[in-house]
């Protein structure tokens, strides 16, 4: 027998493409439909129906392309209220969710494991800047993107009088990032839209997302409640991985300039205190690029691809700390 859900969501695909829409067909075809919450009772004249909650999990360029066009959103949930409409049941909500990045589950995975667990776990902090990134791509926003692949993300729930559990996010980021974006509003609301587009859960969602400067430890860095940082992946900038790996050996990384738009892509300068030391740390967008001559201050260049990995990234904060790999 075929699932319900799966049912619902390709009767609503056949509608788009019978209506002429292949492009929507298909869009819904390859998202993931779930159940939003419990039907409601509502009553339409003489009958009662009862109204179904659905969301839909989409990546992130579907999310971009159907939130820019008001009407294809609009044609998406018209088929799906075509599609549950009976003289019992109507649709009460259809709800567009941003599938992160890394997870690989939609909202029918992690609904039915919140009902089983006290305390379900909430996304990664760089599961959801990853996912924003990701969104800020697909409108074409490569600058921020790369903003918040160099930011890290702090999310505390703040107490609720409602059914959903709010969560209140802070985005730092490195000090000439938020220079710039206090002169550029637009982007930063940009910014904020992403983030809260891809913390939002169907039971959770994002009371407000504020820009801060990131913080440069004093020593090994930690993060709230003295647990140490979680796994980086792929969404994690090169020199995000680099700074994370050398502030876990107690160095301090302060970036000191930044050009992105260079030849082969530009390139990163951090300087790092490591060991009573100063070193001048140039990550280069391509091999072989530029580069400066060590004076008095010892100075190292290194391509971006040689941070690939979380494990090279700690490789090579070992040698500059002078340490072992331990």
């Amino acid at each position: 027998m075929i699932p319900a859900l799966t049912a619902l969501k390709a009767a609503a695909a056949a509608l788009l493409e019978a209506r002429g829409d292949r492009g929507l067909a298909a869009l819904v075809g390859g998202a993931e439909l779930a159940l939003a919450g419990p039907p409601e009772r509502w009553t339409l004249g003489s009958r009662a129906v009862s109204a179904s909650r659905l969301s839909l999990a989409v990546d992130a360029p579907e999310f971009a392309a159907l939130t820019a066009d008001a009407s294809r959103l609009a044609a998406v949930r018209e088929a799906f209220a075509s599609a549950v409409r009976t003289p019992e049941t109507e649709l009460a909500d259809l709800s567009l969710l941003l599938r992160l990045p890394g997870v690989g589950r939609g909202w029918n995975q992690v609904y039915r494991e919140a009902a089983l667990s006290d305390a379900p776990e909430r996304p990664h902090p760089d599961a959801v800047l990853g996912g924003a990134a990701a969104l800020l791509e697909a409108s074409g926003d490569a600058p921020g993107a790369a903003m918040l692949r160099r930011a890290r993300l702090e999310a505390a729930q703040v107490p609720s009088s409602g059914g959903v559990a709010l969560v209140r996010c802070v985005v730092r980021l490195d000090p000439a990032d938020l220079a710039a974006l206090d002169r550029d509003g637009a982007r930063a609301e940009r910014l904020r839209r992403a983030v809260r587009s891809a913390g939002t859960r169907a039971a959770e969602a994002v009371a407000s997302v504020e820009l801060a400067a990131a913080l440069h430890p004093l020593g090994p860095a930690r993060h709230a409640g003295g647990a140490a940082p979680g796994p980086l992946g792929a969404a994690v900038a090169p020199e995000a991985r680099l700074a994370r790996a050398l502030e876990a050996r107690g160095a301090v990384v302060v970036p000191v300039s930044r050009d992105e738009g260079g030849p082969g892509g530009g390139g990163v300068e951090l300087a790092v205190v490591a060991s009573g030391e100063l070193l001048r740390v140039r990550i280069a967008a391509a091999p072989g690029q530029g580069g400066w001559r060590a004076e008095e201050i010892r100075a190292i260049t290194v391509a971006a691809r040689d941070l690939a990995t979380p494990e090279r990234a700690r490789e090579l904060a070992a040698l500059i700390c002078g340490g072992d790999l331990a």
